[in-house]
């Protein structure tokens, strides 16, 4: 059993994600918009930070009952991932997200009101939001875990993800064209 405080970069990484996903397999980029009419910039932070203490809440509610302890959750202020805002969101920014969701639901789900919470509904509705996004990815055994399927991918992402460590680039043409130019100099 891991019961860990999750670092606020993947608390705001989830937030995120949560705000702009959706279950719509049909949309290409899945995309919801932040700001929906009728919603002021200001309720739209206000769910945002709501949310993000929820997580936190609930994350250290499983800390607390694992080390049998008390131990408050800081307060949490939304810091959007700026990668995530924009026109298009990659696979290999997707699978983040995804092992992300995993690592906070692995180190949350210990205290008994996990089950019945909203972070848990807000992180299972993002769990379906990515996999309407990875639907036709290919999957593979995991080489962390006997017996477990996983997509294609996931286990290059990180469990404490960090603006510092950022997000993998996709492997394409291009991008190794980029590696190789740089290297020559």
């Amino acid at each position: 059993m891991r019961a860990l405080p999750v670092p606020q970069d993947v608390i705001d990484l989830l937030v995120t994600a949560i705000l702009i996903s959706s279950t719509d397999i049909t949309q290409s980029p899945a995309r919801v918009p932040i700001v929906t009419p009728g919603r002021s910039p200001a309720a739209v932070l206000a769910d945002a930070d709501r949310l993000g203490q929820q997580l936190w809440d609930e994350n250290y509610a499983s800390v607390s009952f694992a080390n049998r302890c008390s131990l408050p959750a800081p307060r949490y202020e939304w810091r959007p991932v700026a990668e995530l805002m924009g026109d298009r969101i990659d696979i290999e920014q997707i699978l983040q997200i995804e092992r992300s969701r995993l690592y906070m639901e692995e180190v949350s789900c210990h205290h008994a009101g996990w089950d019945d919470s909203e972070a848990n509904r807000q992180l299972s509705r993002l769990e379906q939001s990515i996999a309407a996004r990875l639907y036709f990815h290919p999957r593979e055994a995991s080489p962390q875990q006997h017996g477990v399927v996983e997509y294609v991918g996931l286990s290059r992402a990180v469990d404490e993800w960090t603006r510092e460590i950022g997000f993998r680039s996709s492997l394409t043409v291009a991008a190794a064209a980029k590696a190789l130019d740089v290297g020559d100099r």
